[in-house]
């Protein structure tokens, strides 16, 4: 029985594009890719772009909006060509909505009847409620934006967890 070895000279190109109106994707081969690489969409990479960046999926204006989970992440500082490497510093992040006038914080919800023979693993509070521990974690998807958690934080506890006593414990 002959051995057969199968080589690729060119490996196949990955990226991942969440939603229909993303202009941007994530480069999933290991190592990145080279520039020069094409994808089957015939998008031609320019620069090299390691795995887990973003790569811009068409011609992106200065200022213009840059997308992805088809949201606006942010916008470009400057003109950003079509199979570019888009990196932290090229965005400029979207003003955020304060918290109190997102639909999530101001919708509320129908009150329920009370809940009657049941316990649960709860803490007692100083007026004689119960409760849960309230606790708030910040993560990210990818790493690049570690820096952009480090100071949300510190905003959150300057200016946001005054506001609500009732958080016992975050982290970012």
């Amino acid at each position: 029985m002959a051995n057969i070895e199968i080589r690729q000279e060119t490996p196949t190109a990955f990226y991942i594009k969440v939603h229909d109106t993303d202009n941007v994707a994530i480069i999933v081969n290991d190592n990145g890719l080279k520039a020069g690489t094409r994808f089957p969409d015939g998008l031609e990479l320019i620069e090299h772009i390691p795995q887990g960046h973003k790569v811009a999926l068409l011609d992106i204006p200065a200022n213009g909006e840059i997308i992805r989970y088809g949201e606006v992440i942010g916008y470009a500082v400057r003109a950003i060509p079509r199979g570019s490497w888009i990196d932290e510093s090229m965005v400029v992040l979207p003003e955020a909505p304060p918290l109190h006038t997102l639909p999530l914080a101001t919708k509320v919800p129908a009150p329920l009847p009370p809940l009657e023979g049941y316990t649960f693993e709860g803490y007692r509070n100083a007026d004689g409620s119960v409760g849960t521990k309230n606790l708030l974690g910040i993560t990210t998807s990818v790493h690049c934006v570690a820096g952009v958690v480090d100071y949300v934080v510190k905003i959150i506890e300057r200016d946001l967890l005054p506001k609500y006593p009732n958080v016992d414990a975050w982290w970012g």
